[in-house]
């Protein structure tokens, strides 16, 4: 669960900045992102082609940071969540089965497998750094609505679902070399759910259902049946 939340928000913010036309993310061969050397490289590289990423989004302190602006991701705590005080250990879940012979149809239910389920609970911390105020502000507001709206069901479906007190921290600046560094952090509170299924085929081999007729002709056959003789117009053509 430490892992799997982070590296499914970088790939998401990946794909929705590929989109971007002003913060386009472009990655080389290998998947990562496209930070060569930017000497003589054209100021408007990127914008048109894939010779460099206009944004880095990767893991914190991958590079640490070279290149910006720079969206860092990592993962904070996590804590186990039981479903229920017993893991739903003693929770079956039965299937219908249907019975027909010609005359009537019955349906009987039986147990079908052994449900246990848990939840983990954690944070995810995204650090923007930009060099300029308006382009951090934007890069926030961009994965704020993101994650919260445009791509939670795309989440929530892949098994992480963002909750709704995602906040944005205070922005800050700090002197990086000969320029300013302005930092923003939001942390995202998710919930992942897990779900064993134990079948109950495993477990129980088989279910016999004996039937007992006897001798219906000596009237010597099972006293919880009942036999019903009916007479049709055809079969007395018939005979």
């Amino acid at each position: 669960m430490l892992r799997f939340p982070k590296d499914l928000i970088v790939a998401s913010l990946r794909h929705f900045f590929d989109q971007d036309s002003k913060y386009s993310f472009s990655s080389d061969e290998w998947g990562f992102p496209q930070t060569p050397d930017l000497t003589d490289i054209p100021v408007d590289a990127g914008f048109y082609d894939n010779l460099t990423t206009r944004i880095f989004i990767g893991e914190h302190n991958r590079y640490d940071v070279i290149y910006y602006p720079a969206v860092l991701i990592k993962a904070g705590s996590f804590r186990y969540v039981p479903i229920s005080l017993n893991r739903n250990q003693y929770f079956v879940e039965n299937k219908i089965i249907e019975f027909s012979d010609g005359y009537e149809r019955r349906f009987v239910s039986t147990p079908d497998k052994f449900v246990l389920a848990g939840a983990w609970e954690g944070s995810i911390n995204i650090d923007i750094l930009g060099r300029s105020i308006q382009e951090r502000d934007d890069i926030a507001e961009l994965i704020a609505i993101y994650l919260v709206d445009l791509n939670w069901n795309n989440l929530s479906r892949d098994g992480v679902s963002i909750k709704p007190d995602i906040s944005i921290g205070a922005a800050s600046e700090s002197d990086d070399r000969n320029d300013k560094l302005h930092r923003l952090t939001i942390t995202v509170n998710v919930r992942g759910e897990w779900r064993r299924e134990i079948p109950v085929n495993n477990i129980v081999d088989i279910i016999s259902f004996c039937v007992e007729f006897g001798d219906v002709s000596t009237g010597n056959y099972a006293p919880n049946i009942e036999i019903h003789t009916r007479t049709d117009v055809n079969d007395q053509f018939i005979s």
